[in-house]
C-alpha cells in the first residue's frame, strides 16, 4: 500500500493533493496529515478533503515525530507554504530538500525542465524546455510556462497565466488569474500582480501591479 505524509493542513491545498495522488496511484492509499497549527486557528478546516480510495489520518505536531529517511508533501498551495515550511524546519529539522515535488499526470513538463523541492504542478500545466523552477513554487491548473525562464522559490502562478519565454518571476512573486506575461519580462521578489493583467515590461520588487498593460499601483513596503 502506498503511504504518504503530507506536512501542514491547508483543506484547500489537501482535497487538490489528494486527488492527484489517487489519479497517480489509484485507491488504496495511506496518508498522513500533519498539521502544525491547533484547529481554532485554522480556518481551513470548514472545506471538506476527504477523498474516495484514500484514507487519511491527521496528527498534530506536539504529539508527531519524524521518521528516519522519510518523505514528504507540502499541505499548502497558497501563502502558508513558506509558513509551514519554516515550522518544521524550525521544529523537526525538516529540510527543503525532504520535499518531493508533485505533478499531475494530466501536465506536460519538458524533460530538459529542472524542479526544485517541494514543487506543485497543477493539471493542464505546460511547461516548456529549460524552465527552471525554485524550491516550493506552485503552478496552478492551466499555466503555460515558456522556454528559459526562472521561477524562483515559493514563486506561485495562479489558474490560467501564460508566461512567455526567457522571463524571470521572482521569490514569492504571485501573479493573479489570467494574466499573460510577454517575452523577457521580469516579475520582482514578493511582487503582486492583479489577476486578467498584461505584463508588458519589467515590475520591480515588493509592489503591486496590475492592468493592460501592468503598471506599479502600490508598494508592499
Amino acid at each position: 500500500m502506498q503511504r504518504y505524509t503530507i506536512l501542514g493542513q491547508s483543506n484547500y491545498a489537501i482535497a487538490i493533493i489528494l486527488d492527484t495522488l489517487l489519479t497517480l496511484h489509484g485507491p488504496g492509499l495511506e496518508v498522513d496529515i500533519v498539521s502544525n497549527i491547533p484547529p481554532e486557528d485554522n480556518d481551513s478546516l470548514a472545506y471538506p478533503y476527504e477523498t474516495p480510495g484514500v484514507q487519511t489520518t491527521v496528527h498534530f505536531a506536539a504529539q508527531w515525530s519524524p521518521v528516519a529517511g522519510e518523505r514528504y508533501l507540502l499541505g499548502s498551495i497558497g501563502k502558508s507554504r513558506k509558513a509551514i515550511v519554516s515550522y518544521f524546519r524550525e521544529h523537526f529539522d525538516i529540510q527543503p530538500q525532504q520535499y518531493d515535488p508533485l505533478i499531475h499526470p494530466g501536465a506536460i513538463v519538458a524533460a530538459t525542465a529542472q524542479l526544485g523541492n517541494g514543487v506543485h504542478i497543477s493539471p493542464g500545466v505546460v511547461v516548456a524546455p529549460y524552465v527552471r523552477i525554485g524550491d516550493f513554487a506552485v503552478l496552478n491548473r492551466m499555466v503555460s510556462v515558456g522556454h528559459h525562464t526562472r521561477l524562483d522559490e515559493y514563486a506561485a502562478l495562479n489558474p490560467g497565466v501564460q508566461v512567455a519565454g526567457i522571463c524571470h518571476i521572482g521569490a514569492g512573486a504571485v501573479v493573479g488569474i489570467g494574466t499573460a506575461v510577454v517575452d523577457k519580462i521580469s516579475i520582482g521578489a514578493d511582487t503582486i500582480i492583479g489577476a486578467g493583467s498584461v505584463v508588458t515590461r519589467s515590475i520591480p520588487e515588493n509592489v503591486i501591479a496590475y492592468g493592460a498593460p501592468a503598471k506599479v499601483v502600490q508598494s508592499k513596503a
